[in-house]
């Protein structure tokens, strides 16, 4: 029996695979872009955001809808449950898994991280034993601080992860991400970078949310409450903001005004790193506008 898998990844690799990345803030227009995409190349649609793979949250995290997932492929949507904390390593496992597979695959998404550790390769830092990383979630982040003085960054997630480090390896983590990094996929990355003006976008987010609220994002967070969800799906914009107005801590005008708030700092936040990160073939002001044929050429 022909084993299809192994030999399809052996011919794949006599020529290096093409793969389409769309990166850019949220409620820029990418993913109808990927979408047309799609359709052009007979591709299909790989999730390239941290959020969109958690499966109890379609709404918030504005998920493609399921018509558009029937029309074409779509892969690492939805997959995560709502207690699972998923990380990068994770997603570059699954998209190591999944990717060599597609034909014209189009990673498309706006946790930019995620798109440069894909393109850029990683750097290999050893697994930390459960107890320490046990040991070090338990520490008060005063004393986490502490002991790590002289580290750079200062926010609890990455002074905790240093600290894992060191303990774990007696080195800093600064000497790892010193080290040469190791690629993800042997593959010519054609990188579109989606960036709007920024009043656009911002006016853009304000609408979606509506539209949100519209679809049922309310019920979307009380079923959360009710499943009580602890993982990274609590992390996406507007789940806390919903929670403090289900609980009656704030008005729904001050729900809508707190979450459009977070979304467009956080859309800033996404066009100031996708604005100084990577080279793109292609940057795209009006996705709406562009022709196809003219970003694959």
């Amino acid at each position: 029996m022909i084993d299809f898998k192994r030999n399809f990844k052996y011919n794949i690799h006599m020529k290096k695979q093409r793969i389409f990345v769309i990166g850019g803030p949220t409620a820029s227009g990418k993913s109808a872009l990927a979408i047309r995409l799609a359709e052009h190349v007979s591709g299909s649609i790989v999730n390239g955001d941290a959020i969109q793979v958690y499966k109890d949250l379609r709404i918030l995290s504005a998920r493609p809808s399921t018509e558009e997932q029937k029309e074409i492929p779509h892969h690492l949507f939805g997959f995560v449950d709502a207690w699972t904390n998923y990380s990068m390593a994770e997603w570059l496992s699954d998209i190591k898994k999944t990717v060599p597979y597609l034909e014209n695959p189009i990673i498309v998404g706006g946790t930019g991280m995620y798109l440069d550790a894909l393109i850029n390769g990683v750097n290999d830092v050893p697994e930390i034993p459960d107890e320490i990383r046990q040991k070090v979630r338990e520490m008060p982040l005063e004393d986490v601080r502490k002991m790590m003085k002289n580290y750079p960054f200062q926010d609890s997630q990455r002074i905790r992860r240093a600290l894992e480090v060191q303990l774990a390896t007696g080195k800093s983590l600064k000497y790892f991400h010193n080290q040469p990094k190791r690629k993800i996929l042997d593959a010519d990355f054609f990188l579109i970078h989606v960036l709007p003006e920024r009043e656009l976008v911002y006016k853009n987010c304000a609408k979606r949310f509506e539209l949100m609220l519209k679809e049922g994002a309310l019920a979307e967070v009380e079923n959360l409450n009710k499943i009580k969800a602890t993982g990274g799906v609590l992390k996406a914009i507007g789940v806390s903001e919903i929670k403090s107005f289900l609980n009656k801590e704030i008005d729904k005008k001050t729900m809508i005004e707190k979450t459009v708030t977070s979304t467009r700092q956080y859309a800033k936040r996404q066009m100031t790193w996708f604005r100084h990160h990577g080279t793109p073939q292609h940057v795209i002001t009006d996705p709406s506008e562009i022709k196809i044929q003219d970003i694959t050429k």
